[in-house]
């Protein structure tokens, strides 16, 4: 999505706004095929979902949520509080993603060691044996657990994901602590920690706590005036209707 919100902002080599329900949020058979092969699923492929899962109602997003750095990256800078198009509030919508993934990883119908209410957060990390984006679904479900995933949530869960901090420093920081705060992710299920400290979720655990202790990152990035006049331009839009 930031791709699109910056391309939309930018001054001087901007992009029509209108792109932004037909590329991002776009509803064409393109779209809708590159989200079902993604997720596995239908829900979702359509950009809108609809559907409730783990007693969340989720109005946009992939199959059950997806990863959730859905809710991170593109929302380190642009605050979700005021991000708005035709189909919901980034807010309610990111906060419902990270319930159903928190809520998820309580259930752990998969039966992964580790998971429960201070141990949950599935999204894109390091792994076992490769790289890859989990998501509270069987088929994308590893059985690793990823810091990042919890606690750059904090603006939306914040007990739970203070909880799932302390249980990560406390409990398993004799192996997951190092110099740059916590390695990527482990895997209890095969006694394995990632040897990694990986930038691309490092950046989204330091800068979503601040936000949510100061809005600092929101805040600054809010008060440009290239990103109130492209955001202006976005909420004047209406979806693109593709048959």
């Amino acid at each position: 999505m930031i791709t699109y919100i910056l391309g939309i902002c930018s001054p001087t080599h901007s992009i029509d706004a209108s792109m932004y329900y037909s590329g991002w949020a776009s509803q064409s058979k393109f779209a809708q095929n590159y989200r079902s092969n993604w997720s596995k699923s239908h829900d979702g492929d359509h950009y809108i979902n609809g559907n409730t899962y783990f007693g969340a109602p989720l109005k946009i997003g992939v199959s059950d949520g997806g990863p959730l750095f859905f809710t991170h990256y593109s929302f380190m800078g642009l605050n979700p509080h005021f991000m708005k198009d035709a189909y919901t509030d980034y807010f309610t919508n990111n906060k419902n993603i990270a319930l159903i993934n928190y809520r998820y990883c309580v259930e752990n119908p998969e039966k992964h060691l580790g998971y429960g209410a201070d141990a949950w957060g599935l999204t894109a990390s390091d792994g076992p044996w490769d790289y890859s984006a989990d998501e509270p679904t069987a088929h994308a479900d590893h059985g690793k657990i990823t810091p990042t995933g919890a606690l750059a949530s904090f603006p939306y869960l914040p007990n739970k994901a203070m909880a799932a901090f302390k249980n990560y420093y406390f409990n398993y920081g004799k192996f997951l602590w190092g110099a740059y705060g916590f390695y990527d992710s482990f895997s209890p299920d095969e006694n394995w920690c990632s040897n990694i400290f990986m930038g691309l979720n490092q950046a989204p655990i330091t800068v979503m706590i601040e936000n949510y202790r100061t809005g600092l990152l929101w805040k600054l990035f809010m008060n440009n005036d290239d990103i109130k006049n492209g955001l202006q331009k976005l909420s004047q839009e209406k979806p693109t209707v593709e048959k």
